[in-house]
């Protein structure tokens, strides 16, 4: 099958005429793969419209200039891009300098190609899906869901530079919370860490908290999460802490502060700096586990069921 596109702009019409399509064939097929067949479908006409798209962005000129240099239109060339409804191939101009050297791909450019052949939205669905997949499951996924045929290295490279997109635009950014639905009577902050194999270097600590806001009945209304991989000293994790707590106490003035955390000796410290005043909170379970095994110890065993 093949898709066209025309458009009429004095009617704001587009027309998307599909090639070698035999519907009425689809009728006869069991409802499932007439299911599949619109999947394919709609997966090429996502195809030839984001190709319509790439193409609306192409630059011609002779030559253009960038941070001072002049650089030279090329003969045109087919470039590869992963989208959405799977690979888009394009005519494009790089242009190079007259000395030679790198080139540039002014459509790339305009397209916000930073994630090397995959589009933005594409890169956003995969950043997205990772976070709470392996590289291997959102792979099925998508082949599944999509009809993609994306390796999980690839998938997985592509979370990296999501990954480290943001850590580098994370100071500029400016993430606002929603409004509660009720006053915030508590503010919470509590902080963890667990050891994460890393390579080439053994087990490491990874850190991790939470900033919540609960009303005066204890239920809570939001959350902030904030996080680093493994840090000696953990000092951006903790100005990460720092600069956040800041910024919720500073909207919920009233608010009365706790910390929670478990037994480690880092979280009290910290807390002991920069939280003096705030009301102090062990977690229950490593609060409640050694309880208990003083309470064996004294008392001796009791049924499971009434150990807590």
């Amino acid at each position: 099958m093949k898709a066209s596109i025309s458009t009429n702009a004095e009617t704001d019409e587009l027309t998307i005429t599909i090639h070698d399509l035999n519907w009425a064939q689809s009728h006869q097929a069991s409802f499932y793969g007439g299911e599949v067949q619109v999947r394919d479908l709609l997966r090429l006409i996502g195809q030839e419209l984001t190709a319509e798209l790439l193409r609306s962005k192409e630059v011609t000129a002779p030559r253009l200039e960038h941070e001072g240099q002049i650089y030279y239109r090329k003969e045109a060339t087919l470039g590869h891009y992963q989208t959405l409804y799977g690979e888009v191939v394009v005519a494009r101009h790089l242009y190079q300098r007259s000395a030679g050297g790198e080139t540039l791909c002014p459509l790339e450019r305009q397209c916000q190609l930073s994630f090397g052949s995959a589009t933005p939205l594409l890169a956003e669905v995969v950043s997205f899906t990772l976070a709470s997949q392996t590289a291997g499951e959102v792979e099925q996924d998508l082949a599944k869901c999509q009809g993609l045929a994306l390796s999980d290295t690839y998938l997985r490279s592509l979370g990296e530079q999501g990954g480290q997109l943001a850590v580098e635009k994370a100071q500029s950014w400016q993430l606002s919370s929603p409004v509660p639905a009720a006053p915030v009577a508590t503010v919470a902050t509590g902080v963890d860490g667990t050891t994460l194999p890393v390579v080439g270097e053994a087990y490491k600590e990874a850190m991790g908290g939470t900033i919540a806001g609960y009303e005066a009945e204890g239920t809570r209304l939001q959350t902030a999460y904030l996080g680093t991989m493994p840090e000696a000293g953990k000092a951006t994790f903790a100005a990460r802490v720092i600069t956040r707590v800041a910024q919720v106490l500073a909207r919920y003035p009233t608010a009365q502060q706790v910390c929670l955390g478990d037994g480690a000796k880092w979280n009290w410290d910290f807390f002991a700096t920069h939280y003096p005043e705030a009301l102090w909170v062990v977690d229950f379970y490593h609060a409640a586990t050694p309880l208990h095994t003083a309470a064996e110890l004294i008392f001796g065993a009791s049924p499971a069921a009434e150990a807590y």
